[in-house]
């Protein structure tokens, strides 16, 4: 009979759990959701300097890019404001600012203009990518949609100045030897979208077989092309010393 009554109260311990989540799930946070004010970016277009460096010019093409490939929809990039009736997302050169953090940036959200204007401003030329990662994490996307809260507001900077990762295209890892460039240049940008700002490639020798059947292009080659993407987004890059075979 004790037993019995145990497993009764805590059957109706569970029973209470369940409806307050049910009343969480379709009285509360709907409500929540609601109150949060989002601005449609959905026709926006990418305002910047015609002035930007490469690495620069890369991030801008890094939040046009990234935004089609998960909503369908093709920002087009100007030089020039387009007409207050349409949304824009100014993405500006470093800010002559006495605060200069290394690798820093703002991002806010001006609501004065009959369309909303979403402001980058780094405080680094580095900051540009790491401002667009920023945004690209925030903004709720989804099949022809773009949106984010009216009220976003950020300024900051990284805390640790070498955020890096190693990457080896190399028959060890059983994943990576089959990738081909373009590959790895998306997997290169979501580490900087998330804040990466180094990577270590492993070189060809090493301690790991010399050939793959599933490498694309030579160790080399990749090895170059993908140093060459890491330069394009302006991230530190370098190898450890080599084993002799």
């Amino acid at each position: 009979m004790k037993n019995n009554c145990t497993t009764a109260r805590s059957d109706h311990r569970i029973y209470r759990f369940s409806l307050v989540i049910f009343h969480l799930s379709f009285f509360i946070l709907p409500k929540l959701e609601a109150a949060e004010t989002l601005v449609d970016l959905s026709k926006a277009v990418v305002v910047s300097p015609a002035n930007l460096t490469r690495s620069e010019k890369e991030a801008v093409s890094m939040l046009i890019e990234e935004v089609q490939s998960r909503t369908g929809i093709q920002w087009q990039n100007a030089h020039s404001w387009p007409a207050d009736s349409i949304p824009v997302i100014v993405v500006g050169s470093p800010a002559v600012s006495s605060i200069r953090r290394a690798e820093g940036y703002s991002i806010w959200v001006d609501n004065s203009r009959p369309a909303p204007a979403v402001f980058v401003v780094p405080h680094h030329s580095r900051g540009v990518l790491f401002g667009v990662g920023h945004l690209l994490r925030t903004m709720r996307m989804t099949r022809g949609s773009v949106k984010l809260p009216r009220d976003f507001n950020a300024s900051t900077a990284p805390k640790y100045p070498i955020r890096g990762h190693q990457l080896g295209y190399r028959p060890k890892t059983n994943s990576y030897d089959g990738w081909n460039l373009p590959q790895w240049k998306q997997y290169i940008r979501d580490l900087a979208v998330f804040g990466a700002n180094a990577v270590e490639l492993i070189p060809p020798r090493s301690d790991d077989a010399a050939d793959s059947p599933h490498f694309p292009i030579p160790q080399m080659d990749m090895m170059i092309g993908m140093s060459q993407i890491l330069a394009d987004h302006d991230l530190d890059v370098w190898h450890p010393p080599q084993n002799p075979r």
